[in-house]
């Protein structure tokens, strides 16, 4: 992960009570972050400024009225399971799987194919008690060219599914417009 600077995917994220979310996701280090929504809010966009602390939105799509700059914390602009913007990108995934580690227990199932492409599919299931905001078991499945999450359904700690998270067309270091997520 050290090696990739930007990525851009689209992901289809569906809850376990069925609410799903339909974007294309861009992140440039350290931190910037747009969401381009096609499903629920059509044309929505979202941008995150790590320098601000800001989320900048544009309900309507970009360059149209009205703008809103509102707090990662804000309810408005926190996705149904409670996510923020602010640690919305793998890295964050990543640290929360290493939380999860730590005196828990770490399961290669093995290569399968997703999406038509092999993914080396792994289980982490966290000590007794443990939990990453609610999250206490992830099944993760990683892309082959840079181990990156394709798939990932996360559990609580009544082996209840919270999400399933689906990240495709995965683009790696590509260059980003200057004013992509300053626009």
């Amino acid at each position: 992960m050290a090696q990739i600077a930007e990525y851009q995917c689209k992901i289809d994220s569906r809850s376990a009570q069925g609410d799903r979310t339909l974007m294309r996701y861009s992140y440039r280090k350290p931190g910037y972050v747009r969401m381009d929504f096609s499903e629920p809010h059509r044309g929505a966009v979202l941008i995150y400024d790590p320098d601000s602390a800001k989320v900048r939105v544009w309900p309507f799509g970009i360059g149209t009225l009205p703008v809103l700059s509102l707090s990662p914390s804000n309810s408005l602009v926190q996705g149904p399971n409670g996510h923020r913007i602010d640690q919305s990108d793998v890295g964050t995934l990543l640290r929360n799987i290493r939380h999860l580690q730590q005196g828990g227990k770490t399961t290669v199932i093995g290569k399968e194919a997703l999406a038509g492409q092999a993914a080396l599919h792994v289980t982490i299931l966290g000590a007794a008690g443990v939990n990453v905001g609610g999250v206490h078991r992830y099944e993760v499945w990683l892309e082959d060219s840079h181990s990156f999450p394709t798939k990932v359904v996360s559990y609580d700690t009544d082996n209840r599914e919270i999400e399933t998270v689906m990240m495709d067309a995965l683009v790696f270091n590509l260059h980003f417009p200057t004013d992509f997520f300053t626009p």
